[in-house]
């Protein structure tokens, strides 16, 4: 397996099995980002389509990454995405280039604690993208660039009210 493969599945399983630092909250300060952040929603981040529970989420995820390129599969832990993503939403990302990200977009990135963050883009500036959570009021401190970019969520899936016993079996 290729050096960066490798290391992309690593970051895949420690996102895993890491509370998302973004996705457990922030400082809430102004409502201004928050807004603005909320009214992108529809545009630009995928839905959620709710299914059975995590185990079925995994299975639907990795069925739409197989016939994807560049796809991986993600589980996000936290509330800082509501209402768009709640706690245990398995995500499909997938590599895009920096030039590509509109602000709309939710993307998985690396954030100031090292861990795996989805957050949605706010707007670019000269050092890289602000991004949010959408039940954030602040926007994130650590800026997405290249160096820290997983991908941009294209795909989403939350299990049903009955999944709270199940457990992913790593692969």
């Amino acid at each position: 397996m290729p050096a960066v493969q490798l290391l992309r599945r690593v970051i895949q399983w420690v996102a895993v099995a890491a509370v998302w630092t973004g996705l457990t909250g922030n400082v809430r300060a102004t409502d201004g980002a928050a807004s603005l952040s909320r009214s992108m929603l529809p545009q630009l981040s995928p839905i959620a389509e709710t299914v059975a529970g995590v185990c079925d989420a995994w299975r639907a995820a990795e069925k739409f990454a197989a016939t994807h390129a560049h796809c991986d599969v993600m589980v996000g832990r936290g509330d800082s995405m509501l209402p768009l993503y709640r706690d245990r939403t398995v995500l499909v990302i997938q590599s895009v280039a920096t030039a590509e990200l509109q602000a709309g977009m939710t993307v998985v990135f690396i954030g100031d604690h090292g861990h795996a963050v989805a957050h949605t883009l706010l707007e670019k500036t000269a050092t890289g993208w602000r991004a949010i959570g959408m039940g954030n009021r602040e926007p994130d401190r650590t800026r997405v660039r290249r160096a820290n970019l997983l991908g941009v969520v294209v795909r989403a899936y939350t299990p049903g009210t009955g999944a709270s016993g199940e457990l992913l079996a790593a692969q």
